[in-house]
Parts: C-alpha cells; sequence; structure tokens
C-alpha cells in the first residue's frame, strides 16, 4: 500500500474510533443514529480504499452493501421509530460523564499497552491501526453495558460489528462474497428484529430505560 492509501485508512479508523466515544457523550436519540451512520459509512468507504488499493472487486461489492445497509436502511428504520414513538432523548449512562471518560481513557491506554502486536504479522502494513481498532471494540462492548436505554445498547452492538469488521478488513481476512453477502443480510434480519423489540418495550413500559423495567405487565 502507498502511503496516501496508508493515511487514508488511518483517518477512516480514526472516524470509527471517535465515533464510539461520542457515542458515550451524546444522549439524544437521533444524534446516536447520525453517529452510528457517520461511522458505517467511514467502514463502508474504508472497504472501498482497501478494494481499489488491492484490485479486489468483491470487496468494492461489500462496500456498497455496507453502506446502503448501514448508513442508509438501519438509520431509515430508526428514525422512523423515533417519530412513531417520539424518542427524542435516550437514557443517560449508568456511570457519570467524567467517569465515563475516565474509563474510556482506561480503555484507550489498556488497547495501546501491547498485545495488539501479536496480530501485527496478519498485516504489518496495517498494524500501527490496530490498537485504535482494538479500543472501539472494547469501547463498543462497553456503551453496551454503560447504557441505561435499550436503544443506546442495541447503537453499541452495531457499533461493535463495525469495528470488528473494520480490523478483520485491515488485517486481511477475506471471506467469499456469498457469506459476506449472507452476513449482511442477517444483519438486516436483525435490524428488523431489534426495531420490533424496541416497539415492544415501549409499549409495555412506556419507557427504554433498562433500569426502570423491574417487573413484567401482563396485558389483561
Amino acid at each position: 500500500m502507498t502511503e496516501t492509501v496508508l493515511q487514508t485508512l488511518f483517518v477512516l479508523d480514526l472516524v470509527v474510533f471517535l465515533a464510539t466515544i461520542f457515542m458515550h457523550l451524546l444522549h439524544r436519540n437521533v444524534s446516536l443514529i447520525r453517529l452510528f451512520m457517520f461511522q458505517s459509512l467511514a467502514v463502508g468507504v474504508l472497504l472501498s480504499v482497501i478494494g481499489l488499493a488491492g484490485g479486489e472487486p468483491e470487496l468494492l461489492a461489500i462496500a456498497a452493501v455496507t453502506i446502503a445497509v448501514k448508513a442508509v436502511i438501519a438509520p431509515l428504520f430508526f428514525f422512523n421509530m423515533m417519530r412513531r414513538f417520539k424518542l427524542e432523548r435516550t437514557a443517560n449512562n449508568y456511570l457519570s460523564k467524567p467517569f465515563t471518560l475516565i474509563a474510556v481513557a482506561g480503555i484507550v491506554i489498556f488497547s495501546y499497552s501491547g498485545f495488539a502486536s501479536a496480530f501485527a504479522p496478519l498485516s504489518p502494513e496495517t498494524a500501527p491501526l490496530l490498537s485504535l481498532n482494538w479500543a472501539a471494540i472494547f469501547i463498543s462492548i462497553f456503551l453496551m453495558y454503560n447504557r441505561r436505554g435499550a436503544f443506546g445498547q442495541i447503537v453499541g452492538i452495531l457499533s461493535l460489528e463495525n469495528s470488528i469488521v473494520a480490523m478483520a478488513t485491515l488485517l486481511g481476512i477475506a471471506q467469499p462474497l456469498s457469506l459476506e453477502l449472507g452476513i449482511v443480510f442477517d444483519l438486516v434480519v436483525w435490524i428488523v428484529v431489534a426495531n420490533l423489540f424496541i416497539a415492544m418495550l415501549y409499549r409495555q413500559f412506556g419507557t427504554l430505560n433498562v433500569t426502570e423495567m423491574r417487573k413484567l405487565v401482563e396485558e389483561e
């Protein structure tokens, strides 16, 4: 890869990483959706850059499908749900912002502690980017546990998937096009199920704050 390509990949990987951090700091649902869109677009462009640099048309096809599904279809589902249930604001984090930032900083320090170097032989050219990927993965997992709202937790799962795709691509872990498209199709099904799950929770409890879902309510 040329120096320009590597710099472009670094910028895109940095966007994925920063998006996971801001997901902890912003509480409006619309902001979470926009961050996920931006993150997904960065992952799609990252796939495109590697596909163009390596002359891999299959990777370009996967990039196009990724952008269509994650940056267009999934956000449309979520925006539609927000309009239906008037979900303007999601629940806060369990930890306050200062403690959340301290935890995120600890995750970043751990990610740069050196264990990522074990994966460097798989792709020496992109090895310097792996620590950013690991940080994005761990911060996404932290988002799933730190959010009080079910909506934020679902976005955390999708952010985790984006981070894993970015890392696998940078490591050069390629899969057949049919398998990749099958994974994207599964993701579409998962998004539909997640939307139905959110709708059921809101109808049942009138909120998506998981701390308020103390008791199950039976319909009479």
